[in-house]
């Protein structure tokens, strides 16, 4: 049975035991919305800013109940079971708006800051039938995602299924990371560039 916090109010004490780990000086500012936090693990000190969404799946059976009599059949049960596990390490600072999806394992190392409208996603949608709208379509299971220590994650940033950061990395705003990069790694998209002028003006 999955469990949901979702509130505009700080987290209770009681709220706080119900994640796997909760640490020592850590906050998550309100609003928010946090799925099954009991597969979550937040470390001490670790300060993580208004409108995070922080999703670690665990049983979306109930999906099932909307699709089509005719196409049912075609997907299974576990298909929409998973063992996700999220573990954001210490002395995290983690901007507004985090959107993070887990259906296996996202790991944070310690010291890691990441700017605001960060996703981090070690899934996807799945679309490979048809006929069945894609919400109604399990979530594809993931791969492991990591983000070494002390790593810096700019504004705008993606981190989705075949990411892992090594030490001290930077991640430039708006990329969208997708593979294995070693220690120190300074990764990003390429700067805007002047496609055309729509008028030559004197």
């Amino acid at each position: 049975m999955s469990v949901l916090i979702e509130k505009d109010t700080p987290l209770t004490t009681d709220e706080k035991r119900m994640f796997a780990y909760f640490g020592e000086g850590a906050k998550i500012r309100p609003p928010f919305r946090v799925l099954n936090p009991q597969r979550i693990c937040i470390g001490d000190r670790t300060s993580i800013r208004e409108g995070a969404y922080i999703h670690a799946y665990e049983d979306t059976t109930d999906l099932m109940q909307y699709i089509d009599q005719r196409f049912r059949q075609d997907f299974r049960r576990d298909d929409y079971q998973f063992n996700s596990r999220i573990v954001i390490g210490e002395e995290n600072q983690i901007g507004r708006f985090l959107l993070m999806s887990c259906t296996s394992s996202i790991e944070f190392g310690s010291n890691v800051v990441l700017s605001e409208r960060v996703f981090i996603g070690d899934n996807n949608h799945t679309f490979s039938h048809p006929y069945v709208p894609i919400m109604q379509q399990p979530n594809k299971r993931g791969t492991a995602l990591r983000v070494g220590r002390g790593s810096w994650i700019g504004v705008g940033a993606a981190l989705i299924q075949g990411a892992s950061l090594g030490l001290n990395c930077v991640v430039g705003a708006n990329a969208v990371v997708n593979a294995v990069f070693p220690d120190h790694s300074v990764v990003g998209t390429e700067p805007a560039r002047l496609l055309y002028r729509r008028h030559e003006v004197q």
